[in-house]
């Protein structure tokens, strides 16, 4: 025989919370193990209180902890997300974390500014970034070039 099972669900999908005040009058019938039932019976009787209330508790604490992880996975992925982007950032940015220093020169060639990309052309001052490691000379122009702190 069959029984009709009767859940709430507010708009957004998510069963509604249990309302303490709200009248039980709801039954829902599912078969489990004779093992399942034994220890669902020796643990209402170690906290006296009736099985349907156990198993209802039960029911409810599992739901809200099913969307408490949920709702912390997402917050994990966003935040390793936006981890994720600032090390590909990183990664694709020229070589500034190696520069140790700035040398100004005439240009021979035109370039261009790394930070406000404005056009760099021949004969024009700029600045190229010093660095020992190996990778794409950096340019910058005179607005955007650091300035040293002893003025």
């Amino acid at each position: 025989m069959y029984h009709n099972v009767v859940c709430r669900v507010y708009m957004s999908g998510r069963p509604a919370r249990p309302d303490p005040d709200e009248r039980k009058d709801r039954i829902l019938h599912t078969r489990i193990p004779e093992s399942l039932e034994d220890a669902i019976k020796v643990k209402a009787q170690r906290l006296r209180i009736p099985v349907s209330n156990l198993v209802r508790n039960v029911l409810e604490q599992t739901f809200q902890l099913v969307e408490d992880v949920v709702g912390d996975g997402l917050e994990i992925a966003h935040v390793a997300r936006r981890g994720a982007e600032r090390v590909r950032e990183a990664a694709t940015r020229p070589v500034a974390a190696g520069i140790y220093g700035w040398q100004e020169l005439i240009l021979d060639r035109d370039e261009r500014c790394r930070d406000c990309g404005r056009e760099l052309d021949r004969g024009e001052k700029s600045y190229r970034g010093v660095t020992d490691r190996p990778g794409t000379p950096v340019f910058l122009c005179g607005g955007c070039v650091p300035k040293s702190p002893r003025g």
